[in-house]
């Protein structure tokens, strides 16, 4: 249906290519059948899914107890861990927070000795500045 449906859309765009005219009556009926088409899509794409299996009340009892079950273990895992963290590991904590304390201060310290080599060279470049427009003033004056 679909490869007629093409082939008489091809035939159509060239004759009316080749006669520059719409044709009224053919365009009624083939947008009518394009509507009937475009319909047929839509109910098969908003059909309802095939039903499912039926399960009998026992097996869905069971299964939900056994998924009760699983639920009250966990749980019951869960109470029987502590609440508190383990020394241990808030040693470990500490340590690390310590580290990062200590990195924290090598940091600044860095940052500030940079700043300060940076300052001192650019007092070194303006005395080199001065000195050279110094000696270039003099040779100036001499010639």
């Amino acid at each position: 249906m679909a490869f007629f449906m093409t082939l008489l859309m091809l035939f159509r765009s060239v004759s009316c290519r080749l006669t520059k005219k719409l044709p009224d009556a053919l365009s009624h009926r083939e947008s009518t059948i394009t509507e009937n088409a475009f319909d047929t899509i839509l109910k098969e794409e908003l059909r309802p899914p095939s039903p499912t299996p039926a399960f009998s009340e026992g097996e869905m009892l069971s299964s939900v107890l056994k998924r009760l079950g699983k639920l009250e273990e966990k749980v019951n895992t869960l109470q029987t861990k502590p609440f508190v963290m383990p020394c241990e590991k808030e040693e470990l904590l500490h340590a690390a927070v310590c580290r990062v304390e200590a990195l924290e201060a090598e940091l600044i310290a860095t940052k500030k000795a940079l700043y300060e080599a940076l300052i001192k060279q650019e007092e070194l470049l303006a005395y080199i500045d001065s000195r050279e427009e110094a000696r270039f003033r003099k040779k100036k004056f001499c010639w």
